[in-house]
């Protein structure tokens, strides 16, 4: 809506009636309104504004389509201008307006699970950053689903992943949720795109105040739960919070009515979910050491170590002979801790006629839940939490400097803190290979935080000329991070998972299987029970770089520039086409002290070289060819029937938490790794300290960190790895040569693709519009984790750079490589259904999808880092160190179904 001179009107009422039901909607600071779900047919308008009411004498005709009305207002009169408006944008995902979201049914209050009923979305099970809010939209990858508030990004910056996910839904105007084919605006590698609209402060003072009560009084039991701890496991969960907006009004000092408003909102979160945990834990007969599981029908008197006696006596006793694991079962309920605190402001201000301001901040502080209540069921300091504080603000400002040109400009910025600490700094921990036991502070006081930053500017301009709807413009994406990566500086000990030889003598009952010193062990227990491990592992970093809790360091700078152009272009009354292109630059991930280090292959007379290089310029390559075409044609058939075919390509840039392999590795954080061997066992208790390691040296012989300063080590340096390797084995009781462990990224490493294509049919049935679509997607150039060098262990033919004796044995060389490419990829296809609007004037209404979908991925899952397990791609290419050929790994494989529906009707009662 606008006044005669063009500028928008705010705060006033629209009114469209039809057989005497009226239907009203608020205009906003930029007057504009909405109806939702409206019938077919002749409407009369009315306007009323400061009291007093102005109607329109011609009838308005809405049809089956969106329609665009402009509505001009004077003193006396209202001019209406009817625009068929064809569906342009993305092809796939939800549009849901305020009162949608709030009428939609939650199981909590987080709008994201909205997102499952659009067609093609499903949550990412197979992600390695699970704990932000993560979706597998047209079978690609959970980071590729990108989230905007009010248009400014809000996606995790290290992780992806949606942030803001428990917005209060009564502080939402509308959510816009977009996939497939989307137009040239849209960047990031989005598979997915979802826009957050908030609300903004009206005339007059509105609010709202709300408590949800959840309570397992009201639950039933589950089989699984232990019923010696109650009739079932605590549940508790609070929601409760406010929203307020209106007018700004500052008594003696400012007015704002009819120019400032506000919208506040804070909603608060405490959870308390008690989880049935099954352990398994040692028997008192084995805690004394009698092992009758080595040898059948026969008990070995094993001599309990000292120490190991200490961590056997903290776990708890079995409770449950009937359980899973026999004798050896243990069953309680772990309580799960979940609070959040989150607050929104936002201003509006009308600045002048054609002019406004928007400024908005949201803040959101989460604790919790705890990531292994298993490990709290033995002691409650070897929990690991998630703890993120997130920040988010931006600022835009917006002219209509005519009816057909306008532009905005916003600059946002946002800020995460995910991070999982570990309360147990002292304590190591003891693993199990083969699953003997629950592990003992699996942790291991191991660090992973991240400090993630965000910046970005945008400018957009819109042009209408014609049949042309002109849009274009621009971004920059400043990324400044820094993070800590460490895992079990506590130091680990793995029993199992190989041989490991007797440090005494073991007498059996029937004296048939005596072991004497220096024999191997028979089974992991006993293992155990002697304090014998089969390997030692333990992240260290030495003492002229942190450690502790700021372990591994790395301060992570990354860029993005981008510009766009995209048409709409109405050929005819029946003939839309969308088009335009996309250019996006990303800078590969750079690290502001240059504590990098990553891998050189070269081609020499005999064959290939490696060298390890600390500094390595540059990290890998610069894309400057990422034109990212899009196009869509949009056909109505018939009155009610649309026909829609298009086709886009993306460019994906580099997740910076799963795939950087440059920063916190060796030398900064040194991994050693001891296996048992005959005459080469080490006893619980033995243990590598920051000072004892040795210094780095270049092949040169020049101490490489002489200075203290990371910044003035030279660009290539080549670390001394056999050196290295001999100074470490130095410390061991055997002087047992070690491989190191080393990672790093390919130097062709760089932005992956998305394509997509679609075909589909719309059809109107009275207020519900049927969909039906064909939506196929490609992934190219994805990430994924080779291991060119074999694995711990690994025999000469699958350790082709590590050095070997006549013997067999390891004389030097690298270890296991860890080595990020992009020789992945993915395809998707799919049939795609959905239904929505209201099947009467009134209701109910429903929203119903119907997914079919073949989706493949040839990687389980990237590697990125964790205190849990993650999956990886094993790939061994010893014959060919650039990958031209790669073998293709374990892959991800899903034939899926996916039902979605959601009925809400209103109900009003006087």
């Amino acid at each position: 809506m606008r006044d005669s001179t063009g500028a928008p009107v705010a705060d006033a009422t629209v009114w469209l009636s039809r057989d005497g039901h009226p239907h009203a909607a608020d205009t906003s600071a930029d007057g504009s309104f909405a109806f939702k779900h409206l019938q077919e047919g002749s409407y009369t308008l009315s306007v009323e504004i400061a009291g007093k009411t102005v109607n329109y004498k011609q009838p308005v005709l809405l049809t089956a389509d969106h329609v665009t009305v402009l509505v001009t207002i004077s003193d006396q009169s209202i001019t209406a201008v009817t625009e068929q408006k064809e569906k342009s944008g993305a092809t796939g995902g939800e549009d849901l307006s305020s009162r949608a979201v709030s009428e939609l049914p939650l199981n909590k209050r987080d709008f994201s699970t909205l997102l499952l009923l659009a067609a093609g979305t499903m949550t990412d099970t197979n992600g390695a950053t699970n704990f932000t809010q993560q979706f597998a939209i047209n079978g690609q990858r959970g980071v590729e689903a990108t989230f905007a508030m009010d248009g400014a990004d809000t996606s995790d910056p290290e992780m992806g992943g949606g942030t803001f996910t428990n917005f209060n839904v009564d502080a939402v105007e509308e959510i816009q949720s977009s996939s497939g084919w989307m137009p040239a605006e849209i960047g990031q590698g989005a598979a997915g795109f979802t826009n957050i609209i908030t609300r903004s402060g009206k005339s007059g003072f509105h609010g709202s105040v709300f408590e949800f009560l959840r309570n397992s009084a009201l639950d039933a039991r589950n089989y699984f739960d232990h019923p010696t701890e109650g009739r079932i496991p605590p549940f508790q969960r609070n929601e409760f919070g406010f929203t307020n907006g209106g007018p700004v009004v500052i008594p003696h000092l400012y007015d704002g009515r009819g120019k400032t408003f506000y919208f506040g909102q804070y909603q608060g979160f405490r959870q308390v979910l008690g989880t049935t945990q099954i352990l398994a834990v040692p028997t008192a007969a084995e805690r004394s050491g009698l092992d009758t599981s080595a040898f059948p029908g026969d008990t070995l008197f094993v001599p309990v170590d000292a120490q190991i006696a200490r961590v056997l006596a903290r776990y708890p006793l079995p409770n449950f002979l009937q359980g899973p694991y026999g004798a050896h079962t243990y069953a309680i309920s772990s309580k799960v801790i979940t609070n959040a605190n989150q607050f929104s402001i936002r201003i509006d201000e009308k600045i002048d006629e054609k002019s406004q301001l928007l400024a908005r901040f949201n803040y959101d502080n989460l604790t919790g839940p705890t990531t292994n209540p298993d490990q709290t069921a033995i002691d409650r300091t070897f929990g690991v939490e998630y703890i993120d504080h997130q920040r988010n603000g931006v600022l835009t400002y917006a002219r209509t400097v005519s009816p057909r040109y306008s532009f905005d400009s916003s600059i946002s910025f946002t800020r995460t803190t995910p991070g999982f600490p570990t309360p147990n700094h002292t304590d190591p921990g003891v693993k199990f290979n083969d699953g003997l036991f629950e592990a003992f502070n699996s942790a291991a006081g191991s660090v992973m935080q991240a400090y993630g930053n965000l910046f970005q500017a945008r400018q957009n301009f819109s042009y209408v000329s014609g049949g042309h709807a002109w849009k274009f413009g621009g971004e920059i994406r400043l990324n400044r991070d820094t993070t800590y990566y460490g895992t079990s500086p506590n130091n680990e000990y793995d029993f199992g998972g190989g041989t490991a030889y007797s440090p005494v003598d073991i007498l059996s009952q029937s004296g048939a299987h005596d072991i004497h010193a220096g024999d191997p062990l028979p089974d992991t227990l006993a293992g155990l029970m002697t304090g014998t491990p089969f390997s030692y592992n333990v992240a260290v970093a030495p003492p002229y770089f942190s450690g502790g809790d700021h372990i591994g360091p790395a301060a992570i700078n990354r860029n993005n520039f981008a510009f766009y152009m995209q048409d709409t272009w109405k050929i005819s009354d029946r003939l839309v086409l969308d088009y335009g292109i996309r250019y996006d630059v990303y800078s590969p991930i750079a690290e502001r002290a240059k504590r990098t280090s990553s891998f050189l292959m070269t081609k020499t007379a005999t064959g290939f070289q490696q060298e390890f290089l600390v500094n390595p310029q540059p990290g890998y390559q610069t894309n400057y060819d990422s034109w990212e075409p899009r196009v869509q044609l949009d056909w109505r058939v018939a009155e009610k029937l649309h026909v829609r075919a298009g086709g886009s390509m993306m460019a994906i840039p580099p997740n910076i938490w799963q795939d950087n392999f440059l920063t916190g590795a060796t030398p900064f954080v040194v991994y050693p790794h001891l296996s048992a061997a005959p005459g080469a066992q080490f006893h619980y208790g033995f243990q590598i300290s920051s000072a004892e390691l040795p210094r780095a040296y270049s092949t040169s012989g020049q101490d490489i960190f002489a200075s203290g300063d990371t910044k003035k080590v030279p660009a290539n340096t080549v670390l001394d790895v056999d050196r290295y390797e001999h100074d470490l084995a130095a410390l061991t009781p055997s002087h047992q040569i070690t491989p190191l462990n080393l990672a790093g990224i390919d130097r062709g490493f760089g932005n992956g693709w998305l394509e997509t294509w679609t075909l589909g049919l719309e059809r109107q049935f009275g207020n519900l519009s049927a969909s039906a679509s064909y939506v196929g997607t490609a992934g190219v150039k994805l990430p994924r984790v080779i291991f060119p060098n074999g694995f711990a262990g690994a025999s000469p033919e699958f350790a082709p750079y590590t050095q070997f004796d006549g013997a067999g044995n390891v004389a030097g060389g690298f270890g296991v490589e860890n080595i990020i490419d992009d020789t992945a990829h993915s395809t998707y296809h799919a049939l795609q259904t959905s239904l929505q609007g209201t099947f009467a004037h009134g209701g109910p209404g429903v929203q119903a999808s119907y997914t079919w979908s073949k989706s493949i991925d040839d990687v389980s899952g990237v590697a990125g880092g964790g205190t849990g397990s993650t999956g990886a791609t094993v790939q061994f290419a010893p014959q060919d160190p650039f990958n031209t050929h790669p073998e293709k790994g374990p892959s991800s494989f899903d034939v899926t179904h996916v039902f979605s529906l959601s009925v809400a009707q209103d109900l009003h009662l006087e």
